[in-house]
């Protein structure tokens, strides 16, 4: 999965007669990814992410945005099962942006190798208030490239279970971070996260087996990214792809940790006249857990949830050590099939959830979905994770500590995440996007942040040419270490006051190993190694009231209380060029 482009085709104008635009980004607006040369396809073969890089505003993340709304759309339109009502908030020839053409190469998912030699060019175009259109054609330097291009269907079949010919060209996951709040890049995911739920509370109504959601947008936020991490330490190698969770935040392993689930009712209709046990359908999902467990058992709820009723609760205790990672690779073919396990328990927390709250995500726009979904209690959720603790060195301490995951710093934190999520993926169709992943990392982190991505990928064995991640970033640490062909610029023409995007490439600027400083004066325009408080000092001086040595000397104790800097240099060499 390598993206190519994508392009803002011609949305229109509005009631007052002004040009429509998807956030920031106009008619028109284009961005490119990976080059059809020998070089850009050398270069699918390794980690090579791309940087979103500008100024806040510029644009960057509604590119991000775009791409999870696009294919949230496609999703829903290849989807064999859509819930009840939703076509009120769902239109086949609508989406946001109403106008696009997105191009990627991809290898089918009917075929046994996903190479690069047997790959497809995969044409997305949506024209305003139509349907998209997918041409797949095979990629000049294909081994099949004497196939035409072909339409291949959008449709799933009325009459059939058979889902639509195009689900084969779509990434297998869609993967959205956000160190921040950015609600619009999360808004796809927590409406498809609804969809999941409802596909599930479907499957328990027919009678129908339910093994893991159809759609594949994935949203990674804190209770998830437990679920990766956990994943992650069951199953990887500790002494190669886990290495750096040792090596930069010395992190040993997980000593142990408990699984809740509130065994409760499942109403399959609003008047809530027919009900199942929630885990009906995934028994053998839970029959696993228990296998895994160092011990289970069943309670009663001390508290009632926020209908007055109390449910069994079953409590699972894992004790980690090689014998419980060996039972969990026993029942779990992969770390992505635990993950998918935890990610069905999950997202059935969405029990609580109203028709009317769903509905009122479903038609959401992404300014204000804030607070339409309750926040559910630990006694209302269906399933969440308590003590869970990790095996940390700390500095002074001859044996590891137990920590809490909650003890954990907001880097630490972000740094688990991301790598995480790459670590497990690593195997699958994936496009990643990643909002500011670094934004809590100290300069040292940010600095190595793609060097350990890339060394715990390479140990992992991963096929580079399976996934496409793009990062935005502020951090001229992150943007040192991709190439200028990656590194995608942002900016607002003030003449036309609309947003270009070029690569660091086109902009004639090398990135790749450049300095902090060199980058932070050619990208975002800052030519200065101090804050502008520091730096004002310096400013106030008027050299030309300056009289004689006596208050030469005196600007100079002045200044004394300030650390070393070029602009103090500068300053001082002005100065002493004054003594008379």
């Amino acid at each position: 999965m390598k993206l190519l482009s994508l392009e803002i085709g011609d949305l229109g104008k509005d009631s007052s007669g002004k040009d429509k635009t998807f956030r920031s980004l106009h008619s028109g607006f284009k961005v490119n990814f990976h080059r059809l040369t020998d070089k850009g396809m050398d270069a699918m073969l390794e980690f090579q992410p791309f940087c979103f890089a500008g100024l806040n505003g510029s644009g960057k993340s509604n590119v991000l945005e775009a791409i999870a709304a696009i294919f949230y759309h496609l999703e829903i339109c290849v989807a064999k099962y859509r819930p009840e009502n939703f076509e009120e908030h769902f239109s086949r020839a609508l989406c946001a942006p109403d106008a696009f053409t997105l191009k990627y190469l991809t290898c089918s998912g009917n075929k046994k190798d996903y190479v690069l030699f047997l790959s497809d060019i995969v044409t997305i175009t949506k024209v305003r208030e139509q349907e998209p259109l997918m041409i797949v054609e095979p990629a000049p330097f294909s081994k099949d490239n004497d196939r035409e291009a072909r339409e291949v269907s959008l449709k799933s079949s009325d009459r059939s279970q058979e889902r639509a010919p195009g689900k084969e060209y779509l990434p297998d996951l869609v993967v959205g971070y956000s160190s921040g709040e950015n609600e619009i890049l999360s808004l796809p995911f927590i409406k498809n996260r609804l969809i999941h739920f409802d596909e599930y509370k479907e499957s328990v109504k027919k009678g129908l087996p339910f093994y893991e959601p159809e759609t594949s947008l994935l949203y990674i936020d804190e209770e998830m990214s437990q679920a990766v991490l956990l994943a992650c330490m069951l199953f990887e190698n500790p002494e190669t792809t886990l290495k750096p969770l040792k090596d930069e935040l010395g992190i040993v392993g997980i000593r142990s940790f408990r699984i809740n689930i509130n065994m409760q009712t499942l109403y399959l209709d609003d008047e809530k006249k027919n009900s199942s046990p929630i885990l009906f359908q995934i028994e053998h999902i839970i029959d696993s857990f228990k296998r895994c467990s160092t011990s289970w058992f069943e309670s009663e709820s001390k508290v009632a949830n926020s209908e007055g009723k109390k449910f069994p609760v079953l409590s699972l205790d894992f004790f980690v050590d090689d014998a419980t990672k060996k039972i969990f690779r026993d029942n779990f073919s992969s770390s992505f099939e635990l993950f998918r396990a935890f990610q069905i328990l999950y997202e059935l927390n969405l029990n609580i959830v109203s028709s009317y709250s769903k509905n009122e995500v479903y038609k959401s726009h992404g300014f204000y979905t804030d607070g339409k979904l309750p926040e559910a209690a630990p006694e209302d959720r269906v399933f969440h994770f308590l003590d869970y603790m990790i095996l940390k060195e700390i500095d002074g301490l001859e044996k590891p500590k137990e920590l809490l995951l909650r003890e954990f710093s907001d880097g630490e934190h972000q740094f688990l995440h991301t790598m995480g999520i790459c670590l497990m993926l690593k195997d699958r169709r994936t496009l990643l996007l990643l909002d500011e992943p670094e934004t809590h990392f100290n300069p040292g982190w940010r600095a190595k942040f793609i060097k350990v991505l890339n060394d715990s990928l390479k140990a992992g064995g991963t096929n580079n040419f399976l996934k496409d991640v793009i990062i935005t970033s502020h951090s001229p640490f992150v943007i040192s270490d991709c190439l200028p062909n990656n590194v995608i610029f942002f900016k607002r023409n003030k003449e036309i006051h609309k947003v270009e995007a070029k690569s660091a490439k086109q902009l004639n600027f090398n990135t790749y190993g450049t300095s902090i400083e060199i980058i932070s004066d050619e990208l975002f325009g800052y030519n200065q190694s101090i804050g502008d408080w520091a730096k004002n000092e310096f400013k106030n001086i008027d050299f030309n009231e300056i009289k004689n040595n006596e208050e030469i000397e005196k600007i100079k104790d002045d200044l004394s209380k300030m650390g070393p800097s070029i602009e103090k240099d500068l300053v001082f060499a002005k100065l002493n060029s004054m003594v008379k």
